[in-house]
């Protein structure tokens, strides 16, 4: 029995070969058959509709084979140029922020006094400016600034006494002005 989707009642036909003739009664005949005796061969029956065409299995080796339904070559896929440049872009912006942000302006970076070297700078100052004699120890506060017209006060001891000395800065490079001890 056979499905109208399943095999034919004879099984699966193998690739490139013609199927066999339907059983007609008749012992078969043709090249690879030898003749019957006391049988002439007939023509076969007239068909109708297209004739079958005999096709190889495979195209010749010279012949291009068409891609259809998952055969051939594979497509290439067309690479798409919007996010490489959308993605070359974002680099270049963060890139800018980045050097903006660290070097050029230094949106990011914040220049402080290191409290140590103003403790000393003021003790040489009130030492050798002022000619102040009994200068003890400096003690400044850390984190201070370096700003234009900024100002900090550092506690220093004078002669037993604890005294107040306003630092003023000067310029961007660090410059400042140690103020009176009052």
């Amino acid at each position: 029995m056979s499905s109208p989707y399943g095999p034919p009642a004879g099984g699966f036909p193998h690739w490139g070969q013609q199927p066999p003739p339907p059983n007609t009664g008749m012992p078969p005949s043709g090249p690879g058959f030898p003749p019957q005796a006391g049988f002439t061969p007939q023509p076969p029956p007239p068909q109708y509709g297209h004739a079958p065409q005999h096709q190889p299995a495979y195209p010749p080796p010279s012949a291009p084979v068409p891609p259809q339904g998952g055969f051939g070559p594979p497509l290439r896929k067309k690479r798409r140029v919007l996010p490489w440049l959308l993605g070359g872009a974002g680099v270049v912006v963060v890139a800018a922020v980045l050097v903006l942000g660290f070097v050029a302006p230094g949106w990011f970076v914040r220049t402080v006094f290191d409290a140590s070297s103003v403790e000393k700078g003021v003790e040489q100052t009130l030492k050798g400016s002022y000619r102040l004699s009994g200068v003890g120890p400096v003690v400044c506060p850390s984190g201070q600034p370096v700003e234009v017209g900024s100002h900090f006060d550092c506690q220093v001891r004078i002669g037993g006494e604890t005294k107040t000395v306003t630092v003023t800065v000067k310029t961007d490079e660090g410059v400042y002005e140690v103020g009176h001890p009052g």
